[in-house]
């Protein structure tokens, strides 16, 4: 359940500490809370859902660059964080003017605390309320549940009486459309002008989805609570959907071609189930896997996203990770790729998950082949990118050739034969003249993009440069030894413990 920022300050114990908006003024009256943590980590902005209140003690972020400040404060709001709370007892200390500004820009809700209140307390009490807020709607769905399963075995599963038994007990107009968007009942007495939300949720019999329950409320601070009710009631309306409607034979071929993708079936088996779902022979198509902590609650939000970017997808959940496979159609299948993703990007930042795209394939029945490169690159725990959560297998083409092709201890001879004094000067001086050698190269030898991806200020690496080249030698650009840098680096600094 989510609670008020606004409330949230005002309870006794934010009160204590003296808390003072000093950006994101006009986001805090509808920021909402799910859960509250405290961290120091700077790069924790990937490890969030979002709606999370962040309190900090200040001192680590304090001490960073201006230009880090402003990557960490639109990190957070990136991950859709409800609001940074940052402790500034000091008074010899204060919050940087690019900080707030950063935050201002992105409108993420930054308070000072001028008082020194115990993190753990103050994170204990709200959670708890969350907490207490979430077991009473999930007694409530419980409630309901019971009350459908008793009238399920008492009178038979008519949808009809059960969704007014959730339209009633919740004052919300409640109904179940198949896929194609076909009501199936309905029940309700609210006008469409007295509605203000509406939540969705999928109904599943097994890994397919076959129905959908809509629920449209009147106050839009019903949302999280209905969300709650609806994923609840999921299995019960399943149960009583499943004697009347049995899984399309679409919907159980499409589950059976992603098995067999899974388990890299034979080609003809794969042809064979592609014409029985509808997927013409020569389709070029990409794999997708995601991956979530709690995968099962924002499935819904996330098959539609999906569908939304590539209406032909086909999806299928199997322990930890949803998989999709997703046909490229059209004159250039590399093309059409990017433009899946970069849609997706922008539409899953705000879901509970990690996803990987692999490499085009020329059609299904190589899928498994993109399959083993998204889950190589997922492995290769790449830092995110700074455009979303979903991370593209092309972007680690010299990391996934290495891992196949190179053992570790000739890659090791190979990191030394050519940057041996490089190691030999950060192991004495603590320097990171490789990471920087790697960053710069990865850019494209481009100083402006390089400082702007180490926070460095661009003087800085320039200093950090003249020593690269003193010890390398010389300066590389215009000679053959570039490319050959360039892979010595990246094996340097990748991760060659992943699996085959």
């Amino acid at each position: 359940m989510l609670l008020n920022l606004k409330d949230i300050l005002a309870t006794p114990l934010f009160l204590k500490a003296s808390p003072r908006v000093v950006a994101g003024a006009a986001n805090v009256e509808t920021s909402k809370v799910r859960w509250v943590h405290s961290s120091e980590v700077l790069e924790i902005a990937p490890l969030l859902r979002g709606e999370e209140l962040l309190l900090s003690g200040g001192q680590t972020l304090l001490a960073l660059r201006p230009e880090a400040q402003i990557h960490y404060a639109r990190s957070l709001a990136e991950r859709n964080v409800a609001a940074l709370v940052v402790e500034i007892a000091d008074p010899n200390k204060a919050l940087s003017p690019e900080l707030i500004r950063a935050a201002d820009d992105a409108g993420l809700p930054l308070i000072e605390l001028r008082v020194t209140v115990p993190f753990v307390e103050l994170a204990e009490t709200i959670n708890r309320e969350i907490v207490s807020a979430q077991a009473m709607a999930l007694q409530r769905a419980d409630a309901i549940s019971q009350q459908m399963a008793h009238r399920i075995a008492t009178s038979g599963p008519d949808l009809v009486p059960l969704l007014a038994l959730i339209a009633q007990r919740m004052e919300v107009n409640a109904s179940m459309a198949d896929m194609e968007g076909i009501t199936l009942a309905r029940s309700g007495d609210l006008l469409e002008e007295e509605t203000e939300t509406e939540v969705i949720t999928d109904i599943y019999f097994g890994d397919v989805v076959a129905a959908r329950l809509h629920l449209h409320g009147r106050h839009s601070t019903e949302q999280e609570l209905l969300a709650t009710v609806a994923e609840r009631l999921g299995s019960i309306l399943a149960l009583a959907l499943a004697q009347h409607h049995r899984p399309t034979r679409t919907q159980i071929a499409d589950s059976a071609l992603m098995q067999a993708i899974l388990r890299d079936a034979g080609a003809r088996e794969i042809r064979d189930m592609c014409a029985q779902v509808g997927l013409e022979p020569g389709t070029p198509v990409a794999m997708l896997v995601f991956r979530g902590v709690e995968l099962g609650r924002v499935r819904s939000a996330l098959e539609r996203i999906l569908r939304r970017n590539s209406p032909s997808i086909k999806t299928y959940l199997n322990a930890e990770h949803l998989y999709a496979l997703v046909p490229v159609k059209g004159i250039s299948p590399a093309q059409e790729r990017r433009r899946i993703l970069e849609g997706m990007r922008k539409d899953v930042l705000p879901v509970a998950v990690q996803g990987t795209m692999g490499p085009w394939a020329t059609d299904a029945t190589q899928a498994s082949w993109s399959l083993r490169e998204a889950l190589l690159t997922e492995r290769l725990a790449l830092p995110v990118p700074s455009t979303g959560v979903l991370r593209d297998s092309e972007d680690a083409w010299l990391e996934r050739l290495c891992v196949r092709e190179l053992k570790p201890k000739y890659a090791e001879r190979y990191i030394r034969e050519i940057l041996a004094d490089l190691i030999a000067h950060d192991a004495v001086r603590g320097g990171d003249l490789v990471k920087t050698l790697d960053a710069w190269l990865t850019s494209g030898c481009n100083s402006t993009a390089t400082a702007a991806s180490l926070f460095m200020e661009r003087q800085t690496l320039h200093k950090r440069l003249t020593k690269i080249f003193d010890l390398m030698g010389g300066d590389p650009r215009g000679s053959s030894r570039l490319a050959a840098l360039h892979l010595a680096t990246r094996l340097a600094t990748m991760n060659l413990t992943a699996d085959k």
